[in-house]
């Protein structure tokens, strides 16, 4: 029942029209019963009774209710249609604005071919059941309670003969609903983990062709498609097996309408017109007990779906607002540029502990750069400054103020930041760069442009109206980090974090971004994570990180005097040995 409550409360807004259609399908079953009556008259009175002055008045009534019907099934598919897609637009955007509020541990946990299903395929699963199920089973019930009335009604001897098959069929039905009620479950489940390996493949169709592992993907889509296959023939199985004693149970009372309805007639307790009532309504017995399975299948298919969006929406976010936050914030001059401070800070993924009591201090308008082996934990600082993830012990602070007690929004457009995996948007190469500020002119985003060496887009197809494909297909690596750095420039930040940003770029280039960097026209204090020396070597401290904890600290030249592992890094990315180290000092050449 939680499905048909959750299901009612998204009607909000459409619920009027929807109840409307309802009633609709609830009166369309009593002029189905009008005709087979004037059928009933037409040929007593008029065939066998002779009196023709009937035959054109019940013609005429009959078209008209055939009309009146039609008016009011086509009145009730435009009401349906127009609820159901008012109601799967709302559901798709109320899951689409709840996923934009969730942090970035929900996406590290659930499959986006998972997310993508619920999007897609669930809401449609729903908008059918409003549009079909849940009106096929009303107009059933009550196709078959008035049916059978008004063969109870005629002659009650005959009904007894017509309907007394229909609780073995109801039966059944109950029986096979059992057996399919978790069939569904798994095979929404398996619909699931086939998008999911679709998407990645699609995602990742670079990194298969370069290691040409085709048919390696072909065959583990093959897998999960056989897996989906093999649910959904299961599920079709176990209705085999119950479709032919329920379809014969149902075609059954034709028989027994033909048999009894003759032996009556013959015995004169039923009339050729009751007759001919009788059989022209018999559909209205048989059609709902024949679709009991696909409505039951439906069902199942609405109850999974409806759980996997209700589950979704019941998802906090576990980055989110604090209570005092925005009174908090508001006080607070973005165009100042940020102080950060970590006290103490450490963070775990599940067991494994990534960070450990990291502390240091960036003053306003410093440049920090940070370094490390893969996995060291240098993303992930910088991922806490944004709030992307919450430290478990110790505090986060910018500006003084813990960055749990500052309103999000706030937080993050003060932070430009540019990302280890660079991902552009399918769009002009304007607008990604004015992604973070839409309101930026044409001379605005060509300057941010020239300032991160982006000088290529002019020689593009379009320049800077050149379409560059979804995440930035067409380009190089180089010019998507230098596209990336101009969008994170654009929003002039007070925080600037540059994660690997210039390391698909040549020399010659890095140097003159970082020149351009030194010479912003806004102030702004700056955080770089990379491997290069020379990316890093200009900051006014440098952070060296090994298994999550701080090992090293100091400007280039105080690392380089410690003689420890920046050291032992600099002579390797500079080839210096130490002979070449003597005679550089004896020459007073620094490094």
């Amino acid at each position: 029942m939680e499905s048909f409550k959750w299901l009612w409360e998204n009607l909000s807004g459409y619920r009027k029209r929807y109840v409307l259609c309802l009633v609709l399908s609830v009166i369309m079953p009593f002029f189905m019963l009008v005709n087979p009556t004037l059928q009933r008259q037409l040929v007593d009175k008029v065939l066998v009774g002779g009196d023709r002055d009937l035959l054109i008045p019940l013609l005429l009534i009959m078209a008209g209710i055939t009309l009146s019907r039609s008016l009011l099934n086509y009145l009730s598919v435009v009401l349906v249609e127009s609820a159901s897609l008012g109601v799967m637009y709302n559901l798709r955007t109320r899951v689409y604005g709840h996923l934009q509020k969730m942090d970035l541990k929900f996406f590290d946990d659930n499959p986006a071919g998972d997310i993508m299903t619920i999007i897609s395929s669930d809401i449609d699963i729903v908008r059918h059941s409003l549009v079909f199920v849940f009106r096929q089973i009303i107009s059933g019930i009550l196709l078959f309670v008035c049916a059978s009335v008004y063969y109870f009604v005629m002659n009650w001897k005959f009904a007894i003969c017509m309907i007394a098959l229909t609780p073995l069929i109801f039966v059944v039905s109950m029986i096979y609903r059992t057996k399919v009620k978790t069939i569904y479950k798994e095979l929404r489940q398996r619909l699931s983990k086939l998008n999911t390996v679709a998407q990645e493949n699609i995602e990742g169709n670079r990194v298969v062709k370069a290691f040409a592992r085709e048919e390696y993907e072909i065959e583990k889509f093959n897998l999960r498609s056989s897996a989906f296959r093999d649910q959904n023939l299961h599920a079709q199985y176990i209705w085999l097996k119950y479709f032919p004693l329920i379809e014969g149970l149902s075609q059954s009372m034709t028989i027994t309408t033909l048999l009894f309805g003759g032996i009556f007639m013959i015995n004169g307790a039923l009339t050729p017109g009751e007759f001919i009532a009788f059989n022209s309504l018999s559909w209205a017995v048989t059609m709902p007990f024949q679709m009991l399975g696909q409505l039951f299948n439906d069902l199942q298919r609405f109850i999974a779906s409806a759980s996997k969006i209700m589950d979704l929406l019941k998802i906090e976010p576990g980055i989110k607002n604090e209570p005092s936050a925005d009174a908090q914030s508001r006080v607070k001059d973005i165009k100042t540029p940020g102080d950060i401070e970590f006290r103490n800070v450490s963070f775990s993924f599940s067991d494994v502990k990534v960070l450990h009591d990291i502390s240091f201090h960036i003053k306003p308008g410093e440049t920090y750069a940070i370094m490390g082996e893969t996995g060291s934990g240098k993303t992930l600082i910088v991922n806490l400054i944004s709030r992307f993830y919450d430290a478990q012990e110790g505090a986060v602070l910018v500006d003084g103020i813990d960055v749990r007690q500052w309103d999000l929004t706030e937080l993050r457009r003060g932070i430009g930041m540019t990302t280890q995996e660079v991902f552009l948007f399918s769009d002009t190469v304007d607008s990604n760069i004015a992604y973070g500020d839409l309101s930026l002119s044409e001379e605005e985003v060509r300057h941010f442009a020239e300032v991160s060496a982006a000088h290529f887009i002019d020689d593009l197809s379009h320049g800077y109206q050149t379409i560059i494909g979804e995440r930035g297909v067409g380009l190089s690596g180089g010019q998507k980090q230098r596209i990336a750095l101009a969008r994170a420039l654009a929003i002039r930040p007070r925080i600037l974090i540059l994660d690997d940003t210039t390391s698909a770029v040549d020399m010659e280039t890095e140097r003159y971004i970082q020149n351009q960097l030194d010479q912003l026209e806004f102030e702004c204090t700056k955080i770089i994570i990379a491997q290069r020396i020379s990316a890093v070597r200009k900051a006014d401290c440098i952070l060296l990180l090994e298994d999550g904890r701080i090992v090293e600290r100091g400007s280039h030249e105080q690392l380089l005097a410690q003689r420890g592992r920046y050291y032992e890094l600099w002579r390797i990315q500079t080839g210096v040995d130490e002979d070449d180290k003597q005679l550089m000092n004896e020459m007073g050449v620094s490094f």
